[in-house]
């Protein structure tokens, strides 16, 4: 934060720094901890002006991951193909802190523009948005309509938080968490996860009208975006005393963040004359392709002396894209089942356990219409289980939808320089959830809503939040030429 501010101030453009944790009336979610954002001011000649929102904060690197990395994932590394590696290297660090950066110190160093540009840098984006946007708003709403102290002020907001092309939508987010905080038998706790899982069903006939941009040709089993529920991460422990003999004492999936598909859950057994190879062949035949088990895995778990632990494997993404990853949640949910049934893991023991799930809303659904019914089936779960367990979404981490219509002059504007920019013309619709949504209520000083758009330098080859990170430099070079070009041109 300290150096995206010493940038703004070595441009001469007015810079301001606002830390909600530390405000008259901080929010009691941040706990404490500082969460400072940045505002830099670059005048325009004009009454127009242009937000630019990005956010420094980046999903945490679980352990599982850091053996995935060719280069440490907390150091930016310019490797042979011409890529920069590690975590943030594009989201949101390189497509939107340093395109954006860029951005205004071409314009600073130019002729003044006729429209204006405010660089907001928020804390966090990937935590939820409590100390980032969210407290802009809030900060805001305590200060009269177009103060000059009000931050979330202007004309068009863009957001380079995302792919090389127009993203006129964003899908509502809803972070769900479940515990079963009662020790309960490893059957129901397994029936609960599966019947969450179910709930994707349900959703994914919520259709918008929104293209996919992962259509046709990246997996996506819709050509337009429709719900999400994935069951990011699912972890249990047993309770003891356990019995001498062979028991699953722990599982974990192996992610931090709960919009995060992990790449594996690991499996922690203990017991009397364990042996590792038996183990792995009892288990392998379970584990059904692409899915594999590794018997050496790299976990966050505490893997006690003479325990062992496996891993069901799959492929790690984003959990609003579950199309590129492969869930190894899910996997684990089947491969439990049949251990059960065999006899294999002692129904007896009791666990407690917890559930993560990521829910994306179609862009246009209100965020009730969605969060309510999924609250209500997986609360209907807990009842007929008969588990005393708890479902909560919690407001802080809930997010409502953006939906600008696709031809609204500002989407074809944009369109029209990414495609001069990058080639790649189309307005479309996005899963990620960005800060995009959390702008849904605001207006411009005219009174209209504000239109955001979402773009940027995140390419195939990005692994967003995931092992091998990257980002082209060309391509964030191209960002901050788009934003130019968006301010400057008529």
């Amino acid at each position: 934060m300290a150096r995206i501010a010493a940038e703004g101030r070595a441009l001469g453009l007015a810079t301001t720094i606002f830390d909600p944790a530390t405000a008259r009336k901080p929010d009691p979610e941040l706990r404490g901890i500082p969460r400072p954002n940045v505002r830099i001011d670059l005048p325009g000649t004009g009454p127009e002006r242009v937000l630019l929102l990005a956010h420094y904060d980046v999903v945490p690197v679980p352990a599982e991951q850091r053996a995935r990395w060719a280069t440490p994932p907390d150091r930016l590394t310019l490797r042979s193909d011409g890529r920069l590696y590690g975590r943030g290297a594009n989201d949101d660090l390189g497509s939107g802190v340093v395109a954006s950066l860029l951005a205004l110190r071409r314009l600073a160093q130019g002729p003044p523009p006729a429209r204006s540009v405010r660089l907001l840098v928020c804390c966090d984006e990937e935590t939820g948005g409590v100390g980032g946007v969210e407290a802009l708003k809030h900060h805001d709403a305590t200060l009269p309509a177009h103060d000059a102290e009000r931050w979330l002020e202007g004309d068009v907001a863009l957001i380079p938080d995302g792919s090389p092309h127009v993203c006129a939508a964003s899908s509502g987010v809803v972070f769900l968490d479940a515990v079963v905080d009662r020790p309960s038998p490893l059957a129901p706790i397994v029936e609960l996860g599966a019947a969450f899982e179910s709930l994707h069903a349900t959703v994914r006939a919520w259709r918008s009208r929104y293209r996919s941009p992962d259509w046709p040709d990246h997996g996506a089993p819709e050509p337009v975006l429709t719900g999400r529920l994935t069951v990011t991460r699912f972890d249990a422990t047993a309770v003891e005393p356990l019995p001498p003999d062979l028991t699953l004492a722990a599982l974990h999936a192996e992610t931090d963040a709960a919009n995060q598909i992990a790449e594996s859950v690991t499996l922690v057994f203990q017991g009397k004359g364990i042996d590792r190879t038996a183990l792995a062949d009892r288990l392998g035949p379970l584990v059904a392709p692409p899915f594999r088990l590794d018997d050496h895995p790299t976990t966050a778990l505490r893997v006690p002396a003479g325990s062992i632990a496996v891993a069901i494997v799959g492929k790690s993404a984003h959990g609003g894209y579950p199309h590129v990853g492969l869930n190894p949640v899910s996997a684990t949910f089947g491969v439990l089942r049949a251990a059960l049934a065999a006899g294999w893991i002692s129904a007896d023991v009791r666990y407690t356990a917890t559930f993560a799930l990521d829910l994306r809303l179609p862009p246009e659904m209100a965020l009730a219409e969605g969060r309510d019914p999924v609250l209500a089936a997986g609360r209907a779960a807990i009842a007929r289980l008969g588990i005393a367990a708890r479902l909560d979404a919690p407001p802080g981490r809930s997010r409502r939808g953006y939906a600008l219509a696709p031809d609204h002059p500002v989407a074809v504007r944009l369109d029209r320089i990414l495609a001069a920019t990058f080639g790649a013309a189309g307005v479309f619709g996005e899963y990620g959830g960005t800060d995009a949504s959390t702008l849904a209520e605001l207006v411009t000083p005219a009174g209209e809503p504000l239109p955001a758009i979402v773009f940027g330098s995140m390419d195939r080859s990005a692994n967003i939040h995931q092992a091998e990170e990257s980002a082209d430099p060309r391509a964030i070079g191209g960002v901050a030429r788009a934003i130019e070009r968006f301010v400057r041109e008529p």
